[in-house]
């Protein structure tokens, strides 16, 4: 089929359609023109006469008072202008201005192929409705964001016969008047049709979780060694984890003496499904036994899922704990693994850590530390209801 792609001379565009459009739109609205029309004339409006103007006008007219509850009628209007300006690209009779043109007249000149949709044949090639409506809706839907564009090109194309006036109207119309049109009737597209937006909040949402385990000073005079970490892998079981019902202890109680399996166990009625050992330290050959030992033989031993959540953990030493199923938990990973984490799933672990320091720990100068670090980096968090002032 004859290629009716007239690629552009880089020195040279007609005048650009309306400047409403943003760039991207307007990209590609004209590529999507420039495909269709040579680039051999400047497009100016004022050069089109009345009476082409008017016929211009009420096709305009047409489309826009039914476009609310038959959107697919404008997709046929442009399929006609096109189908037109390909066709006058062999013959001259479709080039210029002529009110006189019948849909007979139109018929009569140019073969048809016997099919439901409109197609034409001239010199071997085939010129039809359906392919250039297949373009106009990869325009509106794709490029444009219009998504309320229907999407059924066999519904609309199949019923061309319904449209008499619009398809005499674009054979009548000249090359100027026509490119005219589809200017037109794009503009209308845009200013009528819903385009596709995407909600964002601007601020964003913070990460408060992500900041705390980044930012946070794990040590304090007031707190038990360990504790902030101790209470990050709470918050993080929280937010992951909560279906189960989460069990810990102070700091410096056994987990033998209050018949736990590790810091952390979480538990669906009586079963252990989930046990955490925590240790906000580095762990590696030399010490991960004496660490880890009893997680490792949990792991075993046992059908729960066993964590080690560690600051830091050599390569070696993970081997070490996978060998014996026990799954790691750094600092590095747990940072990649928040990257998936909404504000919820993270505020969910916030507040997790303020239940531990205030109902597990039971320390106010741990919960007061805590939630000055929050005032700043999620001013608005509803657990600052509980600063001290």
């Amino acid at each position: 089929m004859l290629n009716f792609i007239i690629w552009l001379d880089l020195a040279f565009k007609p005048e650009r359609m309306s400047e409403k459009n943003n760039s991207g739109e307007q990209d590609a609205i004209d590529d999507f023109v420039y495909s269709y029309f040579k680039q051999d004339y400047s497009h100016n409006p004022q050069q089109i006469q009345g009476d082409e103007q008017e016929h211009i006008n009420a096709l305009v007219d047409d489309v826009s008072k039914d476009i609310d509850s038959n959107t697919g009628k404008l997709g046929v209007a442009l399929d006609f202008l096109l189908v037109a300006e390909q066709l006058s690209q062999y013959d001259t009779w479709v080039s210029g201005f002529n009110p006189e043109i019948t849909k007979s007249d139109i018929l009569g000149r140019f073969d048809t192929k016997d099919t439901k949709t409109l197609t034409f044949l001239i010199e071997n090639d085939q010129i039809g409705i359906r392919p250039v409506h297949n373009k106009v809706i990869d325009l509106f839907r794709s490029d444009l964001k219009r998504t309320n564009f229907p999407s059924s090109p066999g519904h609309h194309t199949g019923d061309w016969e319904s449209y008499d006036e619009m398809l005499v109207t674009s054979f009548r119309l000249s090359r100027r008047g026509r490119y005219e049109a589809v200017e037109r009737l794009i503009d209308l597209g845009l200013a009528r049709l819903d385009a596709k937006s995407f909600e964002s909040r601007d601020p964003p949402f913070p990460r408060p979780f992500t900041d705390i385990l980044k930012k946070y000073e794990r040590k304090d005079d007031n707190e038990q060694a360990g504790s902030a970490y101790q209470a990050i892998a709470y918050g993080y079981v929280k937010a992951e984890w909560p279906h189960l019902s989460i069990r810990a202890d102070k700091l410096r109680v056994g987990s033998s003496r209050q018949h736990r399996y590790g810091d952390i166990d979480g538990y669906v009625g009586p079963d252990p499904m989930l046990s955490i050992e925590v240790k906000d330290k580095k762990i590696d050959l030399s010490n991960v036994d004496r660490e880890l030992g009893t997680i490792k033989e949990l792991a075993e031993n046992s059908t729960a899922i066993t964590i080690a959540m560690c600051k830091e953990v050599t390569e070696e030493a993970i081997k070490n704990l996978e060998d014996s199923n026990v799954r790691v938990v750094t600092d590095e990973i747990l940072e990649a693994e928040l990257e998936r984490w909404d504000y919820h799933k993270q505020n969910t672990a916030v507040q997790g850590m303020v239940h531990f320091f205030a109902n597990i720990e039971q320390n106010p100068s741990a919960v007061q530390r805590l939630l000055r670090f929050i005032k700043d980096i999620d001013p608005e968090n509803v657990a600052l209801v509980h600063l001290d002032e």
